[in-house]
């Protein structure tokens, strides 16, 4: 499958979880993600220059009453653990975090970057998921959230390059 089928099935599995508001920054791994909500009149998407004002863009958006994500790189998540912080976590605002995830097993770039992923979610005390298969996109984002609905707080699902059906 290419990149464009394993595109419409993460947005399929984002409207299936009831998210209707997302906020992207530009990624080459994930412009078919990207594009594909852009193009579908059942989301609302917002294009973004920076990853933490995303972060504000889709706390102001939940308190208006929309269920949002926010689609970034894992460089990005890095620069946002302050937004992260300062608003959704200290006023409890759930939102989606999909990170692409750079330097993930197999991956050749950014090896450090992927080393430092999952202890950076561990030590904001963000749960996460790493999405490995296309057959468990569904489950994964409904149940993550679930999760951020529930517990108040973002929740990550770490995309690979598998998932993306990109190389």
């Amino acid at each position: 499958m290419d990149a464009k089928q394993h595109a419409l099935w993460i947005v399929a599995g984002l409207k299936k979880a009831g998210i209707d508001f997302v906020a992207t920054l530009p990624d080459e791994k994930m412009v078919e993600v990207i594009r594909t909500i852009e193009g579908d009149p059942g989301l609302k998407h917002i294009p973004l220059c920076r990853e933490e004002e995303g972060i504000g863009i889709c706390a102001g958006a939940y308190l208006a009453g929309k269920k949002t994500a926010l689609i970034m790189q894992n460089a990005g998540f890095l620069n946002s653990c302050n937004a992260l912080t300062t608003t959704c976590l200290q006023f409890q605002i759930p939102t989606l975090l999909l990170i692409y995830y750079a330097g993930d097993m197999g991956d050749r770039g950014f090896t450090t970057l992927g080393s430092v992923t999952e202890p950076a979610l561990q030590a904001l005390g963000i749960r996460y998921s790493i999405l490995r298969k296309t057959d468990e996109i569904d489950e994964t984002l409904c149940g993550a959230q679930i999760l951020a609905e529930d517990s108040k707080k973002p929740v990550a699902v770490l995309l690979t390059k598998n998932v993306l059906g990109v190389k």
